[in-house]
C-alpha cells in the first residue's frame, strides 16, 4: 500500500468493524434468541435475568458506541485526503456524514435498552418495538458503508500550485 497512513487506515477499520459487529450481533441475539424466551419465566426470573444481561450489556454497548464514534469520525475526517470516482464523488462526505448522524440514534436507543433511568425504563416497555427500530437503521448503516467502501478513490495530489505573487489588476 502505498498510503503511509495505511497502519492507522487498518486500526480505525478493525475497530469499526468490531464495534459494529458487537452492537449489531448483540441487538439480533436479544431481539430473536433472548426476547422471544423471556415471556416463558416466572417474573423473579425475568427479573434476575434482564437485570444480569443489562448491567453486561450495558459496558458491551459503551464498548461499541465508542469504538464506532471514535473510529468513524476519524475516518471521515481522513476522507478530506481523496478524490471520490464519480457518481458518488463529492457527495462522499455528505453520505458518509448522514451515516454519522444514523449511528446517533442507535447508540441512544441501545443505551436506553441497557439503562437504569426512568426513560430507559420506558423504552425498555417497549423493547421489542426499539429492538426492531435500532435493527433497521444498524442494517441500513451497514448497506451505506458497504456501499461507500466500494467508491473508487485516490489520494489527492501531493503536489500543491505555488501561489501566484503579484498585482492583481483594477478596472
Amino acid at each position: 500500500m502505498d498510503d503511509s497512513l495505511f497502519p492507522v487506515l487498518l486500526i480505525l477499520r478493525y475497530m469499526h468493524i468490531l464495534g459494529a459487529i458487537a452492537l449489531m450481533g448483540g441487538t439480533i441475539f436479544m431481539r430473536f434468541a433472548l426476547v422471544p424466551v423471556v415471556p416463558e419465566l416466572d417474573e423473579k426470573s425475568r427479573a434476575a435475568l434482564h437485570e444480569g444481561v443489562r448491567s453486561r450489556w450495558a459496558k458491551f454497548v459503551m464498548i461499541a458506541a465508542a469504538l464506532l464514534l471514535i473510529s468513524g469520525i476519524a475516518s471521515l475526517g481522513l476522507a478530506a485526503r481523496y478524490d471520490f470516482a464519480e457518481p458518488v464523488g463529492k457527495l462522499y462526505n455528505m453520505i458518509a456524514g448522514l451515516k454519522l448522524i444514523l449511528a446517533l440514534p442507535i447508540f441512544l436507543f441501545a443505551s436506553f435498552l441497557t439503562g437504569r433511568s426512568e426513560t430507559a425504563k420506558k423504552f425498555q416497555a417497549n423493547r421489542v418495538m426499539w429492538l426492531n427500530v435500532n435493527l433497521a437503521l444498524a442494517v441500513l448503516m451497514v448497506l451505506i458503508g458497504g456501499f461507500l467502501r466500494f467508491v473508487g478513490r485516490d489520494l489527492k495530489s501531493e503536489k500543491k500550485e505555488p501561489a501566484k505573487v503579484g498585482m492583481v489588476e483594477r478596472n
